[in-house]
């Protein structure tokens, strides 16, 4: 089977979105989570909290955070990586650091402060693992 890609110009990339590329590049696997607020009584009712999560410390900012996920989604956008979502297995070790993290904590207290409250649907915190993945493109990228 060969590959034939007929661009072989790659997007324009900030430098920051380059170093993303790089510590995508560098790691086995790169843990990326989406914070979500999910109803015990009606399994099909979800809310993205937060999107693309990538954390380095558990202490680590909202800034910060929400920052490297604005690169996230314009590295995915841009077709250099794929934000996936739906694994089948996973290292439990990669995302233990979310659960304990003072963001979702934060996210834990909501859903239990809301809980209380009568008709208040999200009842609790849910860390929907994923990963971050070059694409061909993306690795093409990492040349230039």
């Amino acid at each position: 089977m060969s590959v034939h890609i007929n661009h072989t110009v790659s997007p324009t990339i900030t430098e920051e979105e380059k170093e993303v590329l790089q510590q995508i590049h560098a790691e086995v696997r790169y843990p990326v989570c989406r914070f979500e607020l999910r109803s015990s009584r009606e399994e099909e009712l979800r809310s993205t909290a937060l999107d693309a999560v990538h954390l380095t410390d558990e202490k680590e900012g909202m800034e910060s955070v929400k920052h490297r996920a604005e690169l996230l989604k314009s590295l995915e956008e841009k077709g250099l990586i794929v934000l996936f979502y739906h694994l089948k297995t996973f290292v439990k070790g990669d995302y233990q650091l979310y659960h304990h993290s003072d963001i979702f904590c934060q996210l834990q207290q909501l859903a239990e402060e809301g809980s209380k409250r009568e008709g208040y649907l999200f009842d609790y915190a849910f860390v929907k693992k994923g990963v971050a993945v070059l694409t061909i493109k993306g690795k093409y990228a990492l040349r230039g």
